[in-house]
């Protein structure tokens, strides 16, 4: 069985291993596919390596902006409380995905054959450069459909398995029919809370039971008792964003709740080791000592 902290560390190679494996197959079948069916009915009309530089300049074109769109969503996630907003910014990134695919095509595609000493020509009309980009687009934008429900997907499956720990929002309608004084209680209590999802069960921790965080590639392993909630993020974004709270780093991987520190004993060089109350030990670095003497 894949442990699961090696696969966080290693999330991003392996995501996109997979991914390359996929192209790396696809455009191999696609290649062998046009070669084959052409040699039904021999002669061949083209030469033998053509498919192979027809649909492997599509399969890299496609692994690069499948690249980009991943980091796309990221950064702008699906809102349905936005729809007409995520309708019209994903028909957008729709098209750019579909424009720069055909674009990288071409022009690899035109490179291939300068450097062989052919001559490439995706179109020779002007009424068969409408036909062939509307054939290409409408290939693409349906791609698009199928790698943003793949990527949703995976992250999903992922996120389950290794459970995924979010800062909890409470609804503004609710905060409003608050008085005013009980608000900003409300609202404090809040971002103290982390939402878990993990194998199809949801609940909610307190940031104030967190014993030690530990970096993990793309990941924050959030530390309480026995127990560990993977958080997408940063240790140092959690520790900006969580300011407030008595936490600090103590390594370049790992921070503690200074209320959970039983004893701190530090080396010659510098270097130490922190024992918590629950008797687990965290490193800690020189360059980090200072955060625990203040």
């Amino acid at each position: 069985m894949i442990n699961k902290a090696w696969f966080q560390a290693h999330q991003s190679s392996i995501s996109l291993s997979l991914l390359g494996l996929y192209f790396l197959v696809n455009g191999f079948i696609n290649s062998t596919t046009v070669l084959m069916e052409a040699m039904r009915t021999p002669p061949l009309p083209f030469a033998q390596w053509e498919p192979f530089a027809w649909e492997y300049t599509s399969a890299v074109g496609s692994f690069c902006v499948v690249i980009a769109l991943a980091k796309i969503l990221n950064h702008f996630p699906w809102q349905w409380e936005r729809f007409t907003f995520s309708i019209a910014l994903y028909s957008a990134v729709g098209l750019c995905f579909a424009a720069t695919h055909i674009i990288f095509m071409i022009v690899s595609r035109e490179i291939i054959y300068a450097l062989v000493g052919g001559n490439y020509q995706f179109a020779t009309s002007a009424e068969q450069w409408f036909f062939e980009l509307i054939y290409e687009m409408r290939k693409d934008l349906w791609s698009f459909i199928f790698f943003v429900v793949m990527i949703w997907c995976y992250r999903y499956v992922v996120a389950q398995w290794l459970g995924n720990a979010s800062n909890i929002g409470l609804e503004s309608a609710k905060l409003d029919q608050r008085n005013t004084q009980n608000a900003p209680d409300e609202k404090a209590f809040k971002h103290e809370l982390l939402l878990i999802k993990k194998n199809g069960h949801e609940f909610l921790i307190n940031k104030q039971d967190i014993n030690w965080l530990a970096s993990s590639g793309n990941y924050v392993n959030l530390h309480i008792d026995d127990k560990v909630y993977p958080m997408r993020t940063t240790l140092t974004s959690f520790l900006d964003e969580n300011a407030y709270l008595p936490f600090a780093r103590v390594h370049r991987s790992f921070a503690v709740n200074l209320n959970d520190v039983e004893s701190v004993k530090v080396g010659d060089s510098g270097d130490g080791v922190i024992t918590l109350k629950n008797g687990h030990t965290v490193k800690m670095s020189r360059r980090y000592k200072l955060a625990i003497d203040k």
